[in-house]
């Protein structure tokens, strides 16, 4: 079931180790979290709970309700719900990935790969079309008006050149930013 999970750990930290000149498995970096966050465009009570919803049938875990920030004309007035939020770690980390990676990213029509990273720890991008996890396609009727997908890949890399290598290792599709 965590066949992913064991390419990592059998295939890409060896892989690492020899093309590093690293002693120890420790020094290396790694995956540590996956966010996961859905919402934003409303505060309707039908929306806020759709979001929350749709993130427990995607990926098994139940998200914590996110609330608007405070602005300076709101902020004496109550909080409203805008989505909901969820990290993941270790099994499902790792099953999320695999279900992303091998059954939702090759659905995407027209999939060109994903930019190159810009920053050495935290790689973003956002799933525009949410129907692409299949558990959503029979439910269409709850979750037509949610949108976006937020992804954050959190490492443990010192650099940038290292979550491209980490990244590609781990089968992410990135492309490079210039053509």
């Amino acid at each position: 079931m965590y066949s992913f999970q064991n390419h990592y750990f059998d295939i890409v930290q060896k892989d690492l180790v020899l093309s590093g000149n690293i002693s120890t498995v420790s020094t290396l970096g790694g995956l540590k979290k996956v966010d996961l966050c859905l919402g934003g465009n409303s505060s309707e009570e039908g929306y806020v709970i759709a979001s929350i919803a749709a993130l427990k049938i995607i990926t098994g875990q139940t998200p914590y309700f996110t609330q608007q920030k405070a602005t300076y004309q709101k902020s004496n007035s109550a909080k409203e719900g805008v989505g909901g939020k969820l990290t993941l770690r270790k099994h499902k980390m790792y099953f999320f990935l695999y279900k992303l990676f091998f059954e939702v990213l090759p659905q995407i029509r027209q999939f060109e790969g994903l930019r190159a990273p810009a920053h050495k720890t935290i790689y973003c991008f956002v799933l525009k079309d949410i129907f692409s996890f299949q558990e959503l396609v029979p439910l269409f009727p709850y979750f037509e008006d949610l949108n976006n997908l937020q992804c954050q890949f959190h490492f443990t890399t010192k650099n940038k050149d290292e979550v491209l290598f980490l990244g590609n290792s781990l089968q992410l599709c990135f492309i490079s930013s210039e053509k």
